[in-house]
């Protein structure tokens, strides 16, 4: 890594980068199923980057939520369990990826509006752990117990090259909003960035000890944030890899009368559009960040372990799934919990 220059620009500058030109994607009579049998702890979930729309996922299915309302707005089905959820920087298309333990993985690419499946992409022995498509849609990456990460153009079934530098499970991943650079992350701690059209490597960013649990770009691409099982969230300069600011924000406290620490992993991380940040983690509480990581509040920490956190497009609304199959909203004044 470089040198840390003496003055860094960290401010966040908002831009209508990937918007589409015209009304953002909503759902138009997706098939509605019913009730799962029993709550399915909350894998994965993502929200529109334009439109009031959250998906969530559950065994064998995702489900589609009006963001304002609560509203089921239908459900598809998915081969196994989807432990990645993305919307499409535009907001088109809804990426699932998961699979079934030892059996299968796959990423399946959704349109928003119709439900139709319009891509898939790996044909894996184990499931898939992290997946993202490129902001241009050219571009759709995967990555799992396989510790390689494959990279396939839209439309194709091979991939068009492998990432190997990797030595243990790959559990995250996301192309920066300009579809340049592409940032992974696997079980051991390591993180990587690299130029996204053939692979090329550009820097590792080398401080976690443990598990990459999860990483968001912030929407001007000028930062990165990555969270670990090792307690450390970190926000990196993606112009040369410098960790600009570390901090361990969900440490648990010991009940009284207890010694030992606990584990204080960052489970979830999420750049809000306004260039926040929104975490949660083993201590069971939600936590919001200026653009730069100094902290800006936090929720009283949930009856359950919140698992996945996810923004609103507008930036008003905060959710998070939990362990026992549960979502929470926050608006600023109060929480609601439904399923």
């Amino acid at each position: 890594q470089s040198k840390a220059p003496d003055r860094r620009n960290l401010d966040f500058t908002a831009s209508a980068l990937n918007k589409p030109t015209g009304p953002p994607a909503m759902p138009e009579g997706w098939p509605q199923a019913a009730p799962p049998a029993r709550a399915h702890p909350v894998t994965a979930i993502a929200a529109s980057p334009w439109a009031p729309l959250l998906a969530v996922a559950g065994h064998d299915r995702i489900t589609l939520y009006n963001s304002n309302t609560h509203e089921k707005l239908g459900t598809v089905a998915f081969e196994g369990i989807p432990y990645v959820l993305r919307f499409s920087r535009n907001g088109d298309t809804l990426l699932a990826a998961g699979g079934r333990g030892v059996q299968l993985g796959k990423v399946v690419l959704f349109d928003v509006r119709t439900a139709k499946r319009i891509g898939e992409y790996g044909n894996e022995r184990d499931v898939v752990l992290a997946a993202d498509v490129s902001a241009d849609g050219k571009l759709i990456a995967l990555g799992g117990p396989g510790k390689v990460v494959k990279v396939f153009e839209a439309g194709q079934t091979k991939p068009a090259y492998e990432i190997t530098r990797h030595t243990d499970w790959i559990t995250a991943l996301e192309f920066s909003p300009d579809s340049t650079k592409l940032v992974t992350g696997d079980r051991s701690g390591g993180v990587h960035m690299w130029e996204s059209a053939a692979g090329g490597f550009l820097v590792s960013l080398a401080e976690h000890k443990d598990s990459i649990t999860s990483l968001s770009w912030r929407g001007d691409g000028q930062m990165l944030a990555t969270g670990s099982e090792d307690g450390q969230l970190i926000l990196w300069d993606t112009k040369d890899g410098w960790p600009v600011s570390t901090s361990s924000p969900h440490q648990p406290k010991p009940a009284p009368g207890t010694f030992g620490k606990l584990p204080g992993g960052v489970l979830s991380v999420q750049f809000a559009p306004d260039g926040r940040l929104l975490t949660v983690g083993r201590d069971r509480a939600l936590r919001i960040f200026t653009s730069d990581g100094k902290p800006a509040g936090a929720l009283a920490p949930s009856t359950s372990l919140l698992t996945k956190v996810a923004v609103s497009f507008d930036g008003k609304l905060a959710f998070a799934g939990d362990a026992l199959g549960k979502l929470h909203m926050w608006d600023g004044k109060k929480e609601t919990v439904f399923e």
